[in-house]
Parts: C-alpha cells; sequence; structure tokens
C-alpha cells in the first residue's frame, strides 16, 4: 500500500471515528433534552397539584368551622343525650308500626352514642326508602346506618310480607370552648 493511501485511510478512520462520537454525542443530548423537558412538565404538575391541595385544605378547613358552628357552644352530655331521645321520639313518630330497640348510651371525650335497630314490616316500599332517606339525612343527631336488611318472613309466605332490619348508631358531638362540655 502506498503512503497516501495509508493516510487516508486513518484519515477516514478517525473522521469517522469524530462522527461517531459526533452522533452519539447528539443522540444523548437530544435523550438529555427530552428528559429535562419531561421533568419540567412534571413538575408543573406538581405545582400545580400543590395550589390544588392548598385549596382543598382550605376549603376542608372552612367546612369544618360550619360544622364547629352549627354544633351550640358547651353542650353538655345531658342535653346530647335529650337531643338523640327527641330524635328517638320523631323516629316513632314518623315511622309508625315499627319497634326501635336502643342500647345503652356510649359517651367518648366529646361525643355521644346510641345503638338503634329499627325493626317492622314494609307496607309500602316508597315509604320504606323515604324513611331510610330520613335517617340518612339527620343531622343533629346524626345517624350513622350500619346495616340495612330485608327478609321476607317464612310465616307469612302467601302474603309474601317483607321485614327490614336497619342497624345504626345515632351520634352527637359537643363543642369544648374554653372547659369541660
Amino acid at each position: 500500500m502506498d503512503d497516501k493511501l495509508k493516510k487516508l485511510l486513518i484519515y477516514y478512520g478517525v473522521s469517522a471515528f469524530c462522527a461517531t462520537i459526533l452522533i452519539s454525542g447528539a443522540i444523548l443530548s437530544d435523550r438529555y433534552i427530552t428528559s429535562l423537558s419531561n421533568t419540567l412538565d412534571q413538575f408543573q404538575t406538581l405545582k400545580i397539584n400543590n395550589i390544588k391541595m392548598k385549596s382543598a385544605v382550605k376549603e376542608m378547613e372552612a367546612t369544618s368551622a360550619r360544622v364547629e358552628s352549627m354544633i351550640p357552644p358547651n353542650y353538655k352530655v345531658e342535653e346530647m343525650e335529650g337531643a338523640i331521645l327527641t330524635t328517638l321520639d320523631s323516629l316513632r313518630t314518623r315511622m309508625k308500626g315499627v319497634d326501635i330497640l336502643v342500647a345503652n348510651f356510649d359517651r367518648k371525650e366529646n361525643e355521644v352514642a346510641l345503638p338503634v335497630t329499627i325493626t317492622g314490616a314494609i307496607g309500602e316500599y316508597t315509604q320504606f326508602v323515604n324513611d331510610v332517606g330520613y335517617l340518612q339525612a339527620l343531622t343533629s343527631p346524626f345517624m350513622f346506618i350500619q346495616s340495612v336488611s330485608i327478609s321476607r318472613s317464612p310465616a307469612e309466605k302467601k302474603r309474601e310480607a317483607l321485614h327490614f332490619d336497619i342497624r345504626g348508631v345515632l351520634k352527637i358531638q359537643s363543642r369544648v370552648t374554653g372547659g369541660k362540655a
């Protein structure tokens, strides 16, 4: 081989090596730019979500303050139990022909609860649904329905009577303002 040909071959080899390095660098730079762009997009999403979360926390605090303002200050345990018993009387008046069974009051720091079981026959299904809706809509005390079951009485299959069993807890909370409730 000729010296000129060797030099030319070395020149092409070095040129190919430099071109390979430049192309690899360009590909890596492109991937880095894409990755950086994705990271910036995710950072922007994170900033937006942070603002949304702060807004949601403010809404939750405002809602909590509104609920707390609905509860009278210094609401004593006796008053809370009286409110629950008054609600039971209104349930007896509204839901005629049902049995309402209660357990003992459960008293915690700022909460009084009364487990309640309501059983009876379903005369009209729409009235039953309205009664369950009424129970769910109670605001003070709140009715936490744990279960609703409907069954057919085996003794009355001819009449196809349906019976229901609603189990739940009537709860009311006090708001403590500077002392014991």
